[in-house]
């Protein structure tokens, strides 16, 4: 279970995960200041864009979103029902319109030579809270949490009312009540038949643009922990408070009653949800180097332009018990911290192959229910972790420094 609390700091929407047990920041989500990067579409937003350049040697397409926007499609990406053809030049040609979504953000700097323009899919999917609808990709599937009788069960509720398209049936479907699973079936239909409707007023203007925003900080907090399970669900200001409950009325009715705006009295000493449970502080350390573990050993995070690199150290404790708070540790930064790409992390040496295998497992474990879906590759002979983590949107550093150059708190 876990805690929402969401607020404004520094112009910016910020939304954080506490752990219920952990009592620990487990998550945080933020939007970007407002007019920051006009021309980087953001993750998960749909286009209807304009193919205008189709590349065979590096097998893309270069798609015009509008607004002066640009996303790279890769062949892989292209949906190809029969999955046979992988050749740009057959998938897509110059001129074509079509639906994009953004598979991951780009990277837009001053520097040309460091800019990244965003990767796009046509594999579509609409999320929810524990369904995402998929407009072209026809079929039912699930995470394997949930059993066959469950997915046919649920499987043929949604097929019978929405029969065109394709579902994705996330674990905790299988324990919502069906009105309310088909109230957010119902909504993430709804928000595609708004989206081909701007498509066509785009087309006939002969205008690209965009047609679904995509989720925003307290959108992309419910949909990724709310089928986790959530407790309370705290805003500061009247706004926030008013578009959550408008999140939750569409998908998850039934978290309504939760979602409260925090109430201070003239005797508290704060006057802050991110002040009272010491998320500022949280954030903070966030922005150190060196984290400590509880056995008195810590890690060492450096972010390079080709990697993330980790070291673990030991102080009292030995390796195996170091090495194990560490993979739990580690687990959690990536997470928050929000990095991506390739991750390397020098473990302690053990000899042991039994302990080898265990710490492996534990890595895996504590990425389980990463939304970001880590990848855990290994330990090499060197005692090298080898990790990947899919990008979506920018690093927390990135997105912080954008306005102020530092995390809240630095003030």
């Amino acid at each position: 279970m876990f805690d929402l609390y969401m607020e404004t700091v520094e112009g910016q929407t910020h939304v954080a995960a506490i752990g219920q047990k952990s009592h620990r920041l487990e998550d945080i989500f933020l939007d970007y200041p407002r007019g920051y990067a006009f021309n980087t579409p953001k993750w998960a937003e749909i286009f209807y864009g304009r193919v205008t350049q189709v590349d065979t040697r590096l097998n893309v397409a270069f798609v015009d979103l509008g607004n002066g926007k640009q996303g790279m499609l890769p062949a892989k990406h292209v949906y190809k029902p029969d999955g046979s053809l992988n050749d740009i030049s057959f998938l897509v040609g110059t001129g074509e319109w079509l639906f994009v979504q953004v598979k991951a953000e780009g990277h837009d700097t001053e520097d040309e030579s460091f800019k990244k323009l965003a990767r796009l899919t046509t594999k579509l999917h609409i999320p929810g809270r524990t369904l995402l609808y998929s407009p072209n990709v026809v079929g039912i599937f699930s995470s394997h949490w949930v059993n066959e009788d469950q997915e046919s069960y649920i499987g043929q509720q949604l097929t019978s009312r929405h029969p065109k398209g394709g579902w994705v049936i996330r674990q905790m479907a299988a324990d919502i009540e069906s009105d309310i699973l088909i109230c957010e079936a119902d909504s993430l239909v709804s928000e595609w038949e708004e989206a081909k409707e701007k498509a066509k007023h785009a087309h006939a203007a002969d205008t690209p643009g965009s047609v679904w925003r995509g989720p925003d900080a307290i959108e992309r907090a419910f949909i990724d922990y709310a089928r986790r399970g959530l407790g309370h669900i705290e805003t500061m200001t009247q706004k926030h408070l008013e578009q959550a409950k408008a999140w939750a009325v569409k998908f998850a009715p039934d978290l309504v009653p939760k979602i409260t705006i925090a109430q201070f009295s003239p005797q508290d000493r704060v006057k802050s949800l991110f002040e009272a449970h010491d998320i500022h502080s949280a954030l903070q350390e966030l922005h150190e180097k060196v984290v400590p573990l509880p056995s008195g050993g810590n890690i060492v995070i450096e972010r390079t332009e080709a990697c993330v690199v980790i070291d673990v150290n030991a102080v009292y404790a030995d390796a195996f018990q170091t090495n194990m708070e560490a993979a739990e540790e580690i687990m959690r930064q990536l997470r928050v911290r929000n990095f991506s790409g390739i991750i390397v992390c020098d473990m302690i040496g053990m000899a042991s192959k039994t302990q080898r295998h265990q710490l492996i497992d534990a890595f895996e474990l504590n990425g389980r229910f990463d939304p970001a879906d880590p990848q855990i590759h290994g330990l090499t002979r060197l005692m090298l972790m080898e990790i990947t983590r899919r990008r979506r949107s920018a690093s927390l550093r990135d997105k912080h420094s954008l306005i102020s150059g530092s995390f809240p708190g630095n003030r």
